[in-house]
């Protein structure tokens, strides 16, 4: 339990004074590079697949993703082009439009760090829970062939900085990617969802 001076701020069509304040807090310079570690939690998979690299926001949809272990691959986002690249491979191109569901996403990711919370409000309902130290900003899609296939994105982090995106697909898959410092951080063995969001959220 949160203590009582949480403050809930529910989802409606326009976000709270609060959660638009902190969405544009989150604005990122251009351009800017984290480290991430995700951890995937997929139905077809025994055990969690754990993933490091790097992301990159270069401005509005302008975004990449490069993974450097357990292999190398690096996806980029530029515009309405995708172009994934794996060693060993041959890279791939598509365009996003072929893709509306991922249009979408990346228009949420690029919203959220450019601090959009206009774009951000088209697209999910918003709802935050602050507890002073510690913020969670739920997003829910608007679109329904996007929720389809993603239930919520949210975002956990502290003051300007977000610690945190954890993914839940419709189908009970989900991911949650760990940022800057919390990169580092060891997980337990195996990881699981719950003890990934202690760590998120600074409880464990």
């Amino acid at each position: 339990m949160f203590l009582p001076a949480l403050t809930l701020l529910a989802a409606t069509s326009s976000p709270a004074p609060d959660a638009v304040a902190l969405i544009a807090s989150l604005k990122r310079p251009v351009p800017a590079t984290t480290a991430y570690t995700e951890v995937r939690f997929l139905h077809q998979l025994t055990r969690p697949l754990v993933l490091h690299g790097e992301l990159d926001y270069g401005g509005v949809d302008k975004l990449g993703k490069r993974v450097d272990a357990p292999y190398r691959e690096s996806t980029q986002v530029e515009g309405n082009g995708v172009t994934v690249a794996r060693d060993g491979r041959a890279p791939r191109h598509f365009d996003l439009e072929r893709a509306p569901e991922l249009k979408v996403l990346m228009g949420g990711f690029s919203a959220l760090l450019g601090g959009d919370a206009n774009t951000l409000t088209s697209l999910y309902t918003i709802s935050l829970v602050d507890n002073a130290s510690n913020w969670t900003l739920t997003l829910v899609p608007r679109d329904a062939g996007l929720s389809k296939h993603l239930r919520e994105f949210v975002i956990d982090g502290t003051a300007a900085e977000p610690r945190c995106f954890s993914l839940q697909q419709a189908n009970g898959d989900s991911s949650v990617m760990l940022l800057g410092a919390l990169a580092a951080t060891t997980l337990p063995q195996p990881p699981t969802s719950a003890a990934l969001a202690a760590i998120c959220r600074g409880t464990q």
